[in-house]
Parts: C-alpha cells; structure tokens; sequence
C-alpha cells in the first residue's frame, strides 16, 4: 500500500539558520529589555450588568483607514522583505489526506455575527466557558449558551463600555479580542479605541467580567498609548494579563515597532482601579509577538516566566517574560530561544476564487493567532502556525508547530506542513490541543474551484511528535460565494477548548456570501470514541534495503491502536535507533539477503486485528559484482522527496547496493526534472525522460554529500574505467571530486578527480582511468559533492559506467 501521508524529509539545517542569525542571537540574548513605563489606567469603573444595557445597534461605518493609512505592517525581519531563498515543496510537507483514523464529531454549527457595520476584514474570534460561547467581531459582538441559542446581541462593541465615559465615548474602531480565564471564571474583553486618528493619546479598552457570568457587571479600564496600539493580541497567565501590539507613531503613523503589555491580573479581578499596566517597548526589529494562552486545569509551573512566540524565515523566538508586582522595575523581557525550523517559502502564494480575478490575502509573514499554552506536569507545551507556500506554485498550506519544554528549556517537538494534494489553499488557521492530547487546527480553504469555506483536520495523540495530521479532514462550512472588492481576509481565527471537559473544541471564523458581505460561523466538536476494532495496516520507507541498512517502518491501521506486535520471517533481523517489536513505528536493519515476510498485531481497547505481508521486503545482495559492462542510470529509482535533503545520515535511501554515505553534511537526492532553486542544477537528466542525482544547496551552502557505489570485482578488466555525466552549473559551484576504495568502504583514498566552479548549463562527460584498480576484489567508488556559499551550486551527476578490457 502507498504512504498514505507523505513527508518530506527533515532538513538538517540549524548550523545554516544559526549563522543566518547570528547577528540577531548575539544582539538580542545579550539585552535585557526593562518596563518604557508603568502607568495605571487613566479611567476605570464598573458597569451595570450587561443584560440590563440596550443594545447599541450595530450600525454601518467608515474604517477605510484601517486598509487605506495602517495596513498590516510586513518584514519586522528583513528577511520577509526579500524573496525566499526556499522555493521547492515544503521540506515537511503532508500531500496527502490520511486514512480515517478517528471521525470527528461535530455538535454544535450555527452563524456567529456577519458584517453588519460595513468593514473588512472581520477580525473573528470567541471563547468559551462553562455555559457560554462568547464571539467579537469588528465591529460587533454576541453572547450565546453553549446549545447554540443566543442571549445577547448582536450588539455594537460600544455597548460593552456603554456609559465608560472618556475621549473614547461612542468609538468602536476594532481590532477586538475576547479570551476566557478558566483559572478565576471570568471574561476579559478589549479593542482599541482612537478618538484623534491619526493623532494620539489612542487607547486600549479592557474589560473584565466580576463573575462567570458574561451578562453581569464589568470591571472596565481605559489604558493610554502615545503610538496607535494596533493587532493586540490576549493571552492569559497566573500573573498578568499579557497583551502584544503593534505599534504605529502618529501622525504619519509610521512603524514603531512591537510592544508586550502586562496588565495587573489579581487587580483586575477585583475591580482594582489602580491596577497597573507594565509596558515593554521592544523596538522597530519585532513585531506581531503571540502571547501565551494557557489551557486545562494546570497552571504553568510556580514562578514560571510567560512567553511569546514570533517567527523570523528561518527560526521561531521565544521570548520569556518575569514580571515583577512589588518592584515593577524589575520586571523584564528578553529573547530565551531561538529555535531553528524546517525551511520554507514565505512568498509567492496566490489564493483564488472561483469566478473573479480577486484573491484573498494571506499574511504569511506571522504566527497565527492563538499561541496555546498547556501544563501537562512532567512537560508543557505551546502550539502555534503560520501559512506558507506548500508546493512552491503558490499552494497556500499550514506549517504548524508543537513545542515542548521538559524543564530545561524549549523545543521543537514535531512541526509539519499541511497541504493535501488537490488543489485548494488552507490558510488563516488556528490550532490548540486538548486535555487527552489530541491537537485540532481550522482553517479557511479556497481555490478557483472551491468557494473560502471553513474546515478543520487534527491529529490523535498517539500519533504525537509525526508531524501528520491523522485525523481525516471535516468541513464546518462549504462557501457558495466569492469575495470581491477587497483582498483582506481574516485577519485570524480561533480555535479555543471547553473548560467544561477539557476535550470539546471550538472554533470560528469566516466565510464570504459575495462581496463584501462576509459572515462567520461557530462549531463545536470531538473525536469520536473508539468503537471498532484497528484494521491492521502498515508501509515502509524502503523495500528493497541492503543488508544491514536501516528501514523505517510506519503504522498505518485504522482506528487508533495503543499496542503493536512486529514480528519477521525469516528473524534475522534487528531492530535499531531504541526501537522494539512493541514500537509503534520500528526502524529494523535486516542482516540477511533475501525476501522476508512482515506481520503487524495491533490492538487497541476494543480489538485486534493482524495484517501479513509475505515477501514484503526484498534485501539486496550486495556482493561485488562482476558483471560488465556496467550501467546506472538511476531510472528505476524512486524519487526521493524533497529535493532538498540536509541530513547527515544517509536516510534518503537509494537502490541497486548503492547509497548516500555518513560523516558528511547532506545526503544526496533523486531527481527527475529541474532542481528547486532557479539558476543552478539541471532541467533533466543526461538522456531526458530519466533521473540523476544531485545535492541541493538551498540552505546546505559549504556542506559536503558523499555517495557510495555498490562493490565491484575489476579482476576480470585489464583496462577498468569510469565514465559518468555530471552538471555543474551556478554561480556559486562548488567542488565534484572522486575517491576509491580497494576495501569495501573501510578506507578511502584521496581525490583521484576534483573540479570546482561553474561548468555551465549542460551536462559533461568525465572519464577516469582506473588500470591502477585491476586488482581489486572488493571496490567502491565515493563521489564527493561540496556545495558553494550560497544556493547557486546544485550539483547533479549520472549514467554511471565502469567497463574496460575483460
């Protein structure tokens, strides 16, 4: 059976990223960066409770500044301002929707609020407590109980600080954000408020519910900003309220840089009007910072730093935050990680619509809204994702990340790309995982055959630290109409978990019924309980392995095992990298050539089943040959994907007894048309129609591939030699050189070929004599790929020959 969920493999890349950084690393980790100021908000009161307020009817108004003077600002990093040098598929790439694994259940679907006030985009999210669904949209909001049935609204966003009277009275510019703190049982509202635009003082409006009840009394706060404090983002934490911004300096409105907001929790809760605001004013570098938004029934760990998340090209930064109520002066932020990801494009991306030329925006250049937070007590984790070209045409998919923190520090615990290969753009996403482990992320989805719809996929927790999204795809609402008249979409989503069970998710965002009239929809769902027994079923990476090479074998049974059971026939077989018999996803080396039959028990709560392959895989007798002459062309071989590779253990798997080698820096690939950087490496083969192999140096510059022939006995040639193709084109071209070995692979002699630099865009015949060799019995041949100092030095080598004399 085919994978049913391909990924491309990892690249090896953190000492390139590193360096690609290393300004950043050494500026950043060295500076602490101190409160700009302390203040206390400038109003504060309690309202009436919000069931006995009129409802301020939403009403249509004018917010072409937002798009036309304060558009979302692009390139914090430098990077975003140029093209990506990453331009082939996404290195991690998930094409294909997997096998049902576990149905999602969805409860709840019913309409949030729709673009009632005449603006775009409509900015959607909500949260959810224990009785209530809570949405805030520009420029309005609603309050439903948790079976769909409204209470509340839609109401103008003024009327939550209805009667709070200030410069802000009467405003309802947007940007809003709602989040639920399941830790007190209360409901902290915000959106900025600009009474002077384009001028200052602007101003941050909070809100916070005295009780759980979101239609009793507010506690309600009005800080002040000199510069526009646009995009906040919430997130709560045992010791503040957190909230980033972008900040834009008036009156020209020019970028002023991020900003991180720290809000006086405990004092907020008790309608404190001296509860302070910490500001942390982070410079023009950064900007569009996530806050840490915890979930479950664990907070984080006592005297635990808060955190933010911001992705540059190539890296995401975590920043920590301590924040210090007695002495505010201490209080600091500082960049704690910088963490190197799989390589991707930021650019490029086109995302269509059936029936008009008008394409919708796609914000790829930041982390999408929430970044979760979750204890689980032995770990923590954080999720989060940004949208990327996924095939390097303009395929919008989703690079998600899964973080964990063990205790001394963070990581990457699994990232992937999700991008199924049919044609539609998924983007604007947002993603959180639940108190069983299980991860949900949603999305919008669109191309020029499907109108923006609303779907979402996920991932059981059994398959944590795969990077697949294995639970099968669900839609929530299949558009029937185009957006047209403007391209901004989102401007983010919201996937949040009901504290109720810690299980149930919830999620909102947009769909479009033509024009500008967007509307947004609320669902509520689940996995589905196991109620079948597993149909076994399983793949391998590679049946046809040498001896003695290492094979990844993958689960691929349905309805969720907890228990596996591998077995072998014939056993001589060992099972490597601290993988077992027992192991979900084994990596088995096979000492013995010949065909070998693979069985695979799984068992889960409510059954067994047992799958047999017979003959499965097939290892290759690796003797030396003696046959001649001798050709490989690679033709037969499978394309190894992507065509970028930067790891150093030979785990792109070549055939015919041949391989890539350890101790380098790449492995080399296998290609059939052009290479995935433009102006270097071949259109296709020597012959056309074929494959040959090559190193790709996106992100691999100054790294140095070995590949390893199969063994030869040259005592029947009087006159062996060696003839082969190779491609050595970019301006950057590095180095192509040939060593031997008499013994195996054991040792191996100094160059008895080389040559560097650009030999133009073709392909060219080399020719080594090897008389010298005759001798030998047991001989391989290493060809030596040392990339140049950037991506302009593919270098690609086939039909490889050895005759002479016999």
């Amino acid at each position: 059976m085919k994978n049913q969920v391909t990924i491309l493999k990892r690249g090896c890349i953190a000492f390139v990223v590193l360096i690609l950084n290393l300004f950043l690393v050494t500026s950043v980790f060295s500076q602490t960066i101190r409160p700009e100021k302390v203040v206390k908000a400038i109003y504060s009161d309690k309202s009436q409770e919000l069931r006995n307020i009129p409802i301020v009817p939403p009403e249509l108004r004018d917010r072409s500044w937002k798009d036309g003077i304060v558009k979302n600002k692009h390139g914090f990093h430098d990077d975003f301002k140029r093209p990506s040098f990453w331009s082939g598929k996404d290195p991690v790439l998930q094409d294909q929707m997997p096998s049902e694994r576990s149905n999602p259940i969805i409860y709840n679907n019913f309409p949030g609020t729709g673009n009632i006030s005449g603006v775009a985009p409509p900015d959607p999210d909500g949260d959810v407590g224990p009785n209530h669904y809570f949405q805030m949209v520009n420029l309005v909001f609603a309050i439903w109980d948790k079976s769909g049935n409204i209470l509340y609204g839609p109401a103008d966003n003024s009327t939550l600080w209805d009667g709070f009277d200030g410069p802000w009275s009467g405003t309802n510019n947007g940007d809003p954000i709602i989040v639920y703190d399941e830790y007190a049982d209360r409901w902290v509202a915000s959106q900025f408020a600009l009474p002077n635009y384009p001028n200052g003082p602007f101003y941050e409006l909070v809100a916070v519910s005295e009780t759980g009840d979101p239609l009793g009394s507010w506690y309600r706060y009005a800080y002040q900003f000199s510069n526009m404090p646009d995009y906040p983002k919430f997130g709560v934490w045992s010791d503040g309220y957190y909230f980033t911004i972008n900040q834009f300096q008036p009156p020209y409105l020019s970028w002023a840089g991020g900003g991180v907001c720290v809000l006086d929790r405990d004092a907020m809760l008790s309608g404190d009007p001296n509860a302070e605001m910490i500001f942390f004013n982070l410079g023009s570098s950064y900007g569009s910072l996530l806050p840490a938004d915890c979930d479950g029934p664990t907070l984080p760990p006592a005297g635990s730093s808060s955190y933010f998340a911001e992705t540059t090209t190539s890296s995401l930064l975590i920043w920590e935050a301590d924040i210090d109520w007695n002495n505010t002066s201490n209080s600091s932020v500082s960049i704690a990680h910088n963490l190197p990801v799989q390589p991707y494009s930021h650019n490029g991306i086109a995302i269509n619509q059936p029936g008009t030329s008008t394409t919708l925006m796609e914000i790829s250049d930041r982390l999408m809204y929430r970044l979760q937070y979750r204890n689980f007590g032995s770990y923590q984790v954080m999720l989060t994702n940004h949208t990327v070209n996924a095939d390097g045409n303009g395929q919008a998919g989703i690079r998600w990340y899964e973080l964990r923190n063990y205790g001394s520090g963070w990581s990457i615990h699994q990232q992937g790309t999700y991008a199924p290969d049919d044609g539609e753009n998924r983007w604007m996403a947002s993603i959180a995982m639940n108190g069983d482990g299980d991860i949900a992320i949603g999305y919008s989805v669109s191309s020029s055959t499907t109108y923006p719809s609303i779907r979402f996929a996920g991932q059981n927790a059994e398959s944590s630290g795969t990077g697949i999204l294995d639970i099968v795809e669900a839609s929530i609402k299949e558009g029937t109409a185009s957006q047209t008249g403007i391209n901004r979409w989102g401007d983010y989503s919201s996937m949040t978990i009901d504290p109720e069970d810690d299980e149930t998710f919830w999620y909102t965002t947009e769909y479009t019924t033509g024009g500008w009239n967007w509307k947004t929809q609320i669902a509520s769902f689940s996995y589905a309980p196991i109620v079948d027994p597993p149909i076994a079923d399983f793949d391998a990476d590679d049946t046809h392995p040498m001896q003695g090479q290492t094979v990844q074998f993958m689960d691929m049974s349905t309805s969720v095992p907890n228990t596996w059971n591998w077995s072998f026939s014939p056993s001589s077989v060992s099972f490597v990298e601290g993988t077992n018999a027992g192991s979900k996803n084994p990596k088995v080396q096979f000492n013995t050539a010949g065909f070998y039959t693979v069985t695979l028990i799984a068992t889960n709560d409510i059954g067994t089943d047992t799958e047999i392959k017979t003959d499965y895989i097939t290892t290759l007798d690796c003797t030396p040959i003696t046959t001649y002459p001798y050709l490989q062309t690679f033709d037969e071989w499978a394309e190894s994907s992507p065509e970028m590779s930067c790891t150093s253990d030979g785990t792109v798997m070549f055939d015919d007894c041949w391989m890539n080698g350890s101790g380098d820096d790449i492995d080399w690939d296998i290609l059939s048309d052009n290479t995935a950087s433009g102006d270097t490496g071949p259109s296709e083969d020597h012959t056309g129609g074929g494959n040959y192999i090559f190193t790709e140096s996106s992100s691999c510059y100054n790294s140095t591939g070995y590949v390893i022939s199969a063994a030869f006995n040259l005592t029947s040639l009087s006159n062996p030699e060696l003839r082969f193709w190779n491609h050595m084109y970019g301006s950057s071209m590095g180095t192509m050189s040939v060593q031997v070995s008499t013994n195996g692979g054991t040792s191996w002699s100094s160059d008895i070929w080389s040559l560097t630099g650009d030999q133009g865009n073709q392909w060219n015949e080399v020719v080594i004599p090897l008389g010298s060799y005759s001798s030998s019995t047991n001989f391989k041949i290493r060809f030596v790929g040392a990339t140049g100092s950037n991506w302009h030095s593919d270098m690609a080598i086939d039909d490889i020959s050895i005759d002479g004399s016999s």
